[in-house]
């Protein structure tokens, strides 16, 4: 078949499946009970509040994180999707200062340690679970 005609079926195909006629869906009112928030909870949410601008958890030591990191160095996604201990954060820290000129960081590292331990720390939740895999002898 050539071109022409594989691209005249198509559009025959997709016209004739944009004019067939739909099926009307059945709604289902869904039950909706409205959570009652305790205190704490609203603590959290205020505590979570993120910036608008770079998109982390407003919080101690967030300036020292916005400027040292967002605005002088990188995306503050590269600092989003990553998750680590205070081990793992200052690894990366040295890793930026022997390979990618990173300045000392001075007092601003351990605020911004903590901060990024603390907001971006390690989670017991992966994106799935791992696999369980059985090789056979």
């Amino acid at each position: 078949m050539g071109k022409l005609t594989t691209s005249l079926l198509l559009a025959v195909g997709l016209f004739v499946l944009g004019c067939a006629p739909k099926e009307e869906a059945t709604v289902v009112p869904a039950k909706v009970e409205t959570p009652k928030e305790n205190k704490s909870e609203k603590k959290t949410a205020k505590a979570l509040a993120t910036d608008k601008e770079t998109g982390l958890v407003i919080a101690n030591g967030f300036e020292s994180v916005k400027a040292n990191c967002t605005i002088a160095c990188h995306s503050a996604t590269l600092v989003t999707q990553n998750k680590g201990n205070e081990k793992y954060w200052k690894d990366a820290i040295r890793y930026m200062q022997k390979n990618q000129g990173l300045w000392d960081l001075g007092a601003d590292e351990p605020i911004i340690l903590s901060y990024l331990a603390t907001h971006y720390g390690q989670s017991p939740v992966f994106r799935r679970a791992p696999l369980k895999v059985q090789w056979k002898d």
